[in-house]
């Protein structure tokens, strides 16, 4: 884990305020106090679960159970490591993040990416030089076919893969760069000898860059009857394809409210040409959330168009299938999405050489909202030389009206349909309603396991990789402030992750009193929660780091807390899902008086239930014991003993 200084993470968690991170992806439906609540993005669910308290700076799923501050938000909705979500968060809120130089794994990581971004630069100006040698005339002759002109194959770098299966790996070679590196790139493959063989081979290459113009892979079109027509680079080091988009780092310069994406590099390329330059390409068919999630950060809108063929048509339902989903649990995802077709079944590239950009801008303007496209197609689709087939037209209408959240726009899908049925619209609605229930039940027992098995990969990380802040065994295991000693037990050792429902409780109590914890006017000295008070060793970490950060007079910071408790597991769970499970239940507790007493009794609770322990273990010892042993083992009962008529007094007085 990158070192990043807690004073860092402190200020990223309090400029990113939990409301508005949230709020991009959660669309919140209620509000009540400083609390919100919305959908959960995390599992299905039809009623808001989801809440924020915006006071604390956390939020919590009473669904799922999951919760956090906003780093841990990031973590999960963006799948991200702790420091990759800090960095995240410090880039959208202004908190610059020194990079680290003191944790050896995060700065090796860092140097192999920059290794291989080096390699995909010196490999793309290699290509760039082979296209305009004697080697690259088919792949010239290929794109003058296509009509490009020469600034526009140099504004995106377009190139060429001699042929030969080590010319690349030669030249990298020559540059110094060694196999292991190569290997990283995702530009070789290894043959059954163990030599590295370079992937693209005689293929026209499209360098595909992030959003910042870095290259990061490519992409390679043969140029003759060669299977497959394309490959692309695999996913590295460097290179995630559901976090990129081809020409997205020329088309976020337009500022536009709209992306236009299409599935092909060459229609992308054709469409800057021709001035459409908020085109963008999804590299390869199977457009993912992650890049919906991308295309809502530079737009409000998305345009697709997808292939008239089968397969294209087949993408579409795919591409659409997935948004909807994903758009339901994403409620705050402002994004309007509309899907455009091209006459007479062109590509884009072709409509706009044969007709313009101008006729093609109508095209755009014409496209037309998911709803409207699904109640088309669905009939579409069910019509031949014989008519409407009915049984397909009603089969497919219901489905693809199960995937429309909006209920104004579900209830109009139906009352068209209901026209070409001859049925009333409110059983084609009711219809819709099932499956839509019945699929939302599906998908909430998959997010259930998924996130059991998250919970699980995130406890067995967290256990084997101890937490290394500066906590002194005498923190930890410190003597009674009675000065009662530790008597020796043989009895089995407590699981370092355990801990009692009780000592959650407290634990919980203790935060909520906040500032007036360490008010002796208020909480006695000798009242105030310790490590000892519990069994397991990871609370009695978390108390003793809780107690270092505790500032006179105000506390904690809650999304402090939390970024502390990730640290650590609990019972096998995530530590911070389980405190905020555990907070939920104290979630009406507000008076102080209240709260100072629960804190109390609970306090006393534990402390007894501990000191009987410890007597009983002393009485049993007393008949082995002798001398000075058995006068010590004596006068720590009898402390014992007054301690616990001390604890039965102060109790009558609550």
């Amino acid at each position: 884990m990158s070192q990043i200084p807690e004073n860092i993470i402190e200020e990223v968690l309090s400029k990113a305020d939990i409301e508005s991170v949230v709020g991009h992806y959660v669309q919140f439906t209620k509000r009540t106090g400083s609390n919100l609540f919305g959908l959960c993005p995390f599992h299905s669910e039809k009623t808001g679960s989801f809440s924020v308290s915006i006071q604390k700076g956390i939020y919590y799923c009473f669904g799922c159970h999951k919760g956090g501050n906003a780093i841990g938000f990031i973590m999960d909705i963006e799948h991200l490591s702790y420091p990759e979500a800090i960095r995240y968060l410090g880039k959208q809120y202004g908190v610059e993040i020194p990079e680290s130089t003191n944790d050896y794994q995060y700065d090796n990581t860092k140097k192999i990416k920059e290794r291989v971004k080096q390699i995909l630069l010196e490999t793309a100006k290699y290509y760039y030089k082979s296209l305009l040698s004697s080697e690259g005339k088919e792949a010239r002759e290929y794109l003058s076919n296509r009509q490009l002109s020469k600034e526009t194959c140099t504004k995106f770098g377009l190139g060429f893969a001699p042929k030969g299966f080590d010319r690349l790996k030669s030249h990298l070679t020559s540059l110094g760069y060694s196999e292991d590196e190569m290997k990283n790139s995702g530009l070789f493959t290894v043959s059954k000898n163990g030599k590295l063989v370079d992937l693209f081979r005689g293929r026209l290459m499209f360098p595909i860059f992030d959003s910042f113009g870095t290259v990061v892979a490519f992409g390679g079109r043969c140029l003759g009857d060669d299977l497959p027509k394309y490959i692309n680079s695999p996913e590295s080091v460097v290179y995630k394809k559901q976090e990129h988009l081809y020409a997205l780092n020329f088309a976020k310069k337009e500022r536009s409210e709209r992306l236009i994406i299409v599935e092909g590099y060459m229609d992308a390329i054709s469409m800057h040409q021709a001035g459409v330059c908020n085109a963008v390409a999804s590299l390869g068919t199977a457009f993912t959330d992650g890049q919906l999630r991308l295309s809502s950060k530079y737009a409000s809108e998305i345009v697709f168009f997808f292939d008239s063929d089968n397969a294209g048509q087949n993408a579409a339902l795919r591409a659409i299938s997935m948004m909807l989903k994903y758009s339901k649990k994403m409620s705050g995802l402002k994004l309007r999405i509309r899907i455009a077709k091209v006459p007479d079944g062109k590509d884009p590239d072709g409509f706009i050489k044969e007709h313009g950009a101008k006729a093609f801008e109508q095209v755009v303007e014409n496209a037309l909202d998911v709803d409207r496209y699904l109640s088309d197609r669905a009939y579409n689709n069910s019509f031949s030389d014989n008519g409407l087939d009915l049984y397909k037209y009603e089969e497919d209408i219901v489905t693809y009206g199960s995937w429309i959240s909006d209920d104004v726009k579900r209830n109009r899908m139906a009352s068209k349909a209901a026209i070409y049925l001859k049925a009333n619209p409110s059983v084609i609605y009711e219809r819709m309603n099932e499956i839509s229930n019945k699929e939302a039940e599906k998908e909430a027992a998959v997010d259930a396991r998924t996130i059991q098995r998250q919970k699980k990969d995130i406890v067995s990380d967290r256990n084997s990789n101890d937490y290394d802040e500066d906590v002194s065994e005498s923190d930890i295991n410190e003597s009674s402030s009675l000065g009662v000693e530790e008597v020796s037990s043989k009895e089995p050792a407590i699981p370092k992750d355990a801990a009692y429902l009780e000592e959650l409780n407290l634990f919980v109590l203790a935060m909520k009193l906040k500032g007036a914890l360490a008010d002796e006017s208020i909480i006695r000295r000798d009242e105030c929660l310790r490590p000892m008070d519990f069994v397991g060793n990871n609370m009695k970490q978390i108390v003793s780091i809780f107690l270092e950060n505790f500032v006179p007079g105000s506390g904690v910071n809650e999304a402090i807390l939390i970024n502390i408790l990730s640290k650590f597991s609990l019972n096998g769970e995530p530590a911070e899902s389980l405190y905020l499970k555990v907070d939920s239940s104290f979630e009406n507790m507000t008076s102080f008086e209240v709260i100072r007493s629960s804190y109390l009794l609970q306090l006393y609770k534990i402390r007894r239930n501990n000191l009987r322990k410890e007597r009983s273990k002393a009485i049993e010892l007393l008949d082995s014991t002798t001398g000075s042993d058995r006068e010590r083992i004596i006068e720590s009962i009898k402390q014992i003993d007054a301690y616990l008529e001390h604890i039965s007094a102060e109790e009558i007085l609550l």
